[in-house]
C-alpha cells in the first residue's frame, strides 16, 4: 500500500492543518461544502485554492460551494492511504 503514497508530491503541496481539515471535510461530504462565512476561514481557503486543491463554485440563487479539484482528490487519496497503513511500533530496550 505504501506504493500509492507519493511523499514527494505531498511535500511539494505543503499541506497545512487547515488544508488537511478541509480536505477531510470535503471527502466526507461528497466533495462539496458551503464556503465558510468568516473572513479568517476565507483567507485560509484562498491559500488552499492557490495550491489548486479546491475551487469555488457559484450557483445562481445559492451560496457558493468549495469543491475538490482533481489534484485535491489525489491528495485526499494519498492521505487516506497513509491513514489506513498500520502504524509502526518501536520498542525501546
Amino acid at each position: 500500500m505504501s506504493s500509492k503514497i507519493d511523499t514527494a508530491h505531498l511535500r511539494q503541496v505543503a499541506l497545512t492543518g487547515f488544508d488537511i481539515q478541509l480536505l477531510g471535510l470535503l471527502s466526507k461530504s461528497g466533495g462539496e461544502y458551503p464556503v465558510p462565512e468568516t473572513m479568517e476561514a476565507r483567507a485560509l481557503l484562498e491559500r488552499t485554492r492557490d495550491k489548486e486543491l479546491v475551487e469555488i463554485v457559484e450557483r445562481f440563487g445559492s451560496r457558493p460551494f468549495v469543491r475538490l479539484t482533481d489534484q485535491g482528490r489525489t491528495v485526499v487519496g494519498q492521505l487516506e492511504a497513509m491513514n489506513s497503513q498500520p502504524k509502526a511500533v518501536i520498542v525501546n530496550q
